[in-house]
C-alpha cells in the first residue's frame, strides 16, 4: 500500500491535519505510529483504512482491510453474534462461515457468554472484544487498530497481541497506535512518530526482534503445549489434523523452543522449520514546499481485493432499520395519509395519483434514517471494508427498497377499494393498464423522495434542525415545481382519471431515475471526503 503526496483536512477552509506524507506500508509487516494526543494519529488510521479521502494526494494498493475504531458504540440493535455475522457477510464471508468464526473469535476473547447478549447490555470490555472480533474474523490484509487494547482485560490483550502476531505472519500488514509505548515491544518492524502534520522515521521500542520462523510439529491430538514455552510463540493449530500445529517466533527463541517441544512428554515431532521472509523496509519521504507537485486526490482500492456484495451491506442496513423500530413512524404516517385520503368507491386513477404524491415525503424520511441511522464509529467500522461511497450507496438503496415496497403496498390497497371509472363516473377505466401506471407513479415519486432524502442528509446537511427543514421544504417543492418528474407522474394520473385514459409515465420515470442516481453519485463522492 503506498501513500504519496496525501494531505488531510476538514472542510476547504481548515487547518491542515496532515500534509505531504509519502509512504509505503508492504505486506507482512507491523507499523507502529507513534505522537501527542491530537496531532492526527486517528485522521492518518482512518486515511490508511479508506474510511476518508485524502483532500489532496493519492491512496493506492489498498487491500482488504478491517478496522478497529478508538470507540466501539454499543448502541446496536443486534447481539454480539449476529453482529458478527452481518459485519462478516459484507466482509464477503458466506453466513456459515461468518457464524462459525464469528463464534471461533468470541470463544477466543473470552466472551463466548455473551454471544447472544444484545450490544447495548455489554461492559465496555466486552464490547470492545467484539469490536477486535469484527476485524479479525475475515483474515484481512490490511489490519487497523486506533487504540484496539484498551478497555480489554490482560487475558485479551495477550489475545490480541497473538491475532495481530498471526496477521503479520500470514503476509498482512498490520497497522496500530497505542497510548502504551511498552505494546508490542519489540515486534513492530517499523515504527514512525506523527508531528507537524507530516511523518518521521521512530526508533522501534526494544524488545525480542530479529527474524521469524515458523516450527510445525506433530503430536498426540489430545496433547497440550508444556507450558511457558521460549519466546512466547504464536500457535496456530490445523483444523483438518488436529495433531498438527504451527508455531511462530523470533529466530532468537527457536532453538530454545525446538528443545522444548523435543523434551516435552509426551514429545512433539518437528516436522517443519521455515524461516519467514523479512519485511520489505517501508519509507517515508516527507516533502512538502510549493515545488511539491500536484498529484490527483482520492483512495484507490486493489486490484485483486474481492467485490464486496451490495446485497449483504443492505441486508446489515435493514437489519439495522428494522430492529431499531425506526420504520414505524414512516409506515403510520404513509397508511395515516391514505387512510384520510383514499375512500371505498373513489376513482381509481385520482386514488392512485394521491398515493404516489403522499409517498415521496415518506421515502425521503426512510432515506434519511438508513443513512443517519449508525453511530459515527459503526459507520466507519462499516465503511473500511468495501469504502465509504459504497457503503453510502447501499444505505441509499436500503431507504429506496423500503419506500418502494410501501409505494407497492400503497397501489395494491387503492386498487382493492377504489373503482376504475373516470371523476365523473361517465368512462370505465382499463383497470390493468393503471394499476401499472398508478405503480409507475409510484416508483417515480419514491425515486425522486429518495433523492430529496439523499441531498438533505449526511454527508451533505449534518445538524438535525437543518435536515428536517429541508427535507420538508424539498419534498414540497419536488411535487409542486414544473418539470419535477414527480409532479409529472402525479399530474398525469390525475388528468387521467378526468379524461379516462391511462398513459404510462415512462418519461417521468426516466427522469426520476436520473435525478436519484445524480444524487447518489453525489452524496457517495462527498461521503468519503466528508463524515
Amino acid at each position: 500500500m503506498i501513500l504519496r503526496g496525501a494531505g488531510r483536512r476538514y472542510g476547504p477552509r481548515g487547518p491542515w491535519v496532515l500534509r505531504g506524507l509519502d509512504l509505503d506500508l508492504p505486506a507482512h509487516t507491523l507499523v507502529r505510529i507513534e505522537g501527542a494526543n491530537g496531532v492526527g494519529k486517528s485522521t492518518l488510521l482512518r486515511l490508511l483504512a479508506g474510511i476518508d479521502a485524502p483532500t489532496e494526494g493519492q491512496v493506492s494498493g489498498r487491500p482488504r482491510t478491517a478496522y478497529v475504531p478508538e470507540r466501539f458504540p454499543a448502541a446496536l440493535p443486534f447481539t454480539a453474534v449476529d453482529y458478527l455475522i452481518h459485519l462478516g457477510r459484507v466482509h464477503g464471508l458466506p453466513t456459515a462461515r461468518a457464524a462459525a468464526r464469528a463464534e471461533e473469535w468470541l470463544e477466543r476473547f473470552g466472551a463466548a457468554g455473551h454471544a447472544r447478549t444484545p450490544l447495548a447490555e455489554l461492559s465496555k470490555g466486552s464490547s470492545q472484544k467484539v469490536a477486535v472480533a469484527q476485524a479479525l474474523l475475515a483474515e484481512p490484509d490490511l489490519l487497523v487498530l486506533d487504540e484496539a487494547w484498551t478497555g480489554l482485560d490482560t487475558a485479551a490483550r495477550d489475545e490480541l497481541d497473538r491475532a495481530v502476531a498471526e496477521r503479520v505472519a500470514d503476509g498482512a500488514t498490520v497497522v496500530f497506535v497505542d497510548h502504551d509505548p511498552r505494546r508490542l515491544a519489540g515486534r513492530a518492524d517499523i515504527a514512525y512518530r506523527l508531528e507537524g502534520r507530516t511523518l518521521t522515521a521512530a526508533a522501534v521500542p526494544p524488545g525480542d526482534s530479529g527474524p521469524a520462523v515458523r516450527i510445525e510439529a506433530t503430536g498426540q491430538a489430545s496433547a497440550a503445549l508444556p507450558p511457558g514455552l521460549p519466546g512466547a510463540p504464536t500457535v496456530e493449530r490445523d483444523t483438518g489434523n488436529p495433531a498438527a500445529i504451527r508455531l511462530t517466533t523470533t529466530a532468537a527463541h527457536s532453538d530454545p523452543l525446538l528443545q522444548a517441544l523435543i523434551e516435552a512428554r509426551p514429545p512433539w515431532h518437528i516436522t517443519g522449520l521455515s524461516p519467514l521472509p523479512a519485511p520489505v523496509p517501508a519509507s517515508v519521504t516527507p516533502s512538502s514546499g510549493p515545488d511539491r507537485a500536484a498529484r490527483p486526490a482520492g483512495p484507490v482500492r486493489a486490484a485483486g481485493s474481492p467485490v464486496h456484495g451490495t446485497t449483504a451491506l443492505m441486508r446489515y442496513q435493514a437489519a439495522l432499520l428494522a430492529r431499531s423500530q425506526r420504520w414505524l413512524a414512516p409506515l403510520l404516517l404513509y397508511a395515516a395519509v391514505l387512510g384520510i385520503g383514499v375512500q371505498v368507491g373513489q376513482p381509481l386513477m385520482d386514488s392512485l395519483g394521491y398515493a404516489a404524491a403522499a409517498l415521496l415525503p415518506v421515502a425521503a424520511w426512510l432515506v434519511r434514517l438508513c443513512v443517519t441511522q449508525e453511530p459515527p464509529a459503526a459507520r466507519a467500522v462499516i465503511a473500511a471494508v468495501p469504502g465509504p461511497s459504497t457503503a453510502h450507496r447501499a444505505a441509499l438503496l436500503t431507504g429506496l427498497a423500503c419506500a418502494l415496497a410501501l409505494g407497492g403496498a400503497g397501489a395494491g390497497t387503492v386498487l382493492l377499494l377504489s373503482e376504475p371509472v373516470s371523476t365523473d363516473r361517465t368512462v370505465a377505466v382499463p383497470h390493468l393498464a393503471a394499476a401499472l401506471a398508478g405503480l409507475l407513479g409510484a416508483a417515480c415519486c419514491a425515486l425522486v423522495g429518495a433523492a430529496v432524502g439523499a441531498l438533505c442528509a449526511r454527508p451533505v446537511l449534518h445538524g438535525r434542525g437543518w435536515s428536517l427543514a429541508a427535507t420538508v421544504l424539498g419534498a414540497l417543492l419536488a411535487l409542486v415545481t414544473d418539470g419535477s418528474p414527480a409532479k409529472a407522474a402525479v399530474t398525469g394520473l390525475v388528468s387521467g382519471s378526468v379524461t379516462g385514459t391511462v398513459r404510462l409515465p415512462f418519461l417521468p420515470l426516466a427522469g426520476a431515475v436520473a435525478v436519484a442516481v445524480a444524487a447518489a453519485v453525489l452524496t457517495s463522492r462527498i461521503a468519503a471526503l466528508r463524515e
